[in-house]
């Protein structure tokens, strides 16, 4: 099952996966090692902060409701969502440029969102 919901935003008109693409978050091992040199101990280090952008294709739109409710969120908000490279829910996002949504006619629009999630 897929589903996004941005800051409550529930999208009804998902974009396909190839459009949905996460980066960071990577897991950098630290360790501790001897005076020789030796690794006694690992340990992961906290998961970074990571950026998912949704570049919808042409034939995908949302509503032009959506995109003024997604238009009108707080500074910070919390995304929701299943079923893409990135499943879960993360609080205190943010977009790093403004939302894109160009108008295709009759109500609904395509977007661009580049969102930044912070290290959890």
């Amino acid at each position: 099952m897929y589903m996004i919901n941005i800051g409550g935003v529930q999208l009804s008109l998902l974009p396909p996966e190839e459009a949905v693409t996460l980066s960071g978050g990577e897991r950098p091992i630290t360790e501790r090692r001897t005076l020789s040199g030796a690794v006694i101990a690992t340990r992961p280090a906290r998961a970074g902060a990571r950026r998912l952008t949704i570049e919808a294709p042409d034939t995908f739109v949302i509503s032009q409701a959506d995109a003024d409710a997604i238009q009108a969120l707080p500074d910070t908000w919390t995304l929701s969502i299943t079923g893409f490279k990135l499943s879960g829910t993360f609080t205190g996002c943010t977009f790093e440029v403004p939302p894109q949504f160009p108008s295709s006619g009759d109500g609904l629009c395509g977007y661009s969102l580049s969102i930044y999630i912070p290290q959890q």
